[in-house]
């Protein structure tokens, strides 16, 4: 089965088997692993490509970008523990992202909702300035 969806053959049998198309179990993935390592990248990509695809309009630039940089840093290592580690680095990187920017949304909230109570209080009983008034005299000629 080739899971590559450049392979133009039949389109209507790989649409619908892109459809059914899910993660094996462990074992099954250890056993391609070992043995057809071909095959099991063509299962990351198709799967990849399944979620990318399946994703609403909105979603599907940023996520080709992302896969675009996991398989350039997977391409760029000398090993799959190497890797392994850019990508968790990856992924570490925008959790922190991620916090920074909740970090600064909670404080802006919290100031909003400081700032907020403050304009909605009663005033206290202000004691005005007192001035003299003058009386207003029309001119008489």
């Amino acid at each position: 089965m080739s899971y590559d969806s450049k392979d133009n053959t039949s389109r209507s049998t790989d649409a619908a088997e892109k459809n059914k198309l899910s993660l094996p179990d462990f074992d099954t993935l250890r056993e391609m692993a070992k043995n057809d390592p071909e095959e099991l990248e063509n299962l990351r990509l198709a799967l990849c490509n399944k979620v990318i695809n399946e994703a609403p309009d909105h979603a599907k630039q940023r996520l080709q970008g992302l896969m675009f940089q996991i398989n350039s840093r997977r391409q760029l290592a000398s090993s799959h523990l190497e890797a392994c580690k850019e990508i968790s680095n990856l992924m570490h990187e925008s959790l922190q992202r991620m916090q920074a920017m909740l970090k600064d949304l909670r404080s802006m909230q919290s100031e909003s909702i400081l700032l907020s109570t403050r304009h909605f209080k009663e005033p206290k009983t202000a004691v005005l300035p007192k001035a003299d008034v003058i009386p207003f005299k029309p001119r008489t000629n």
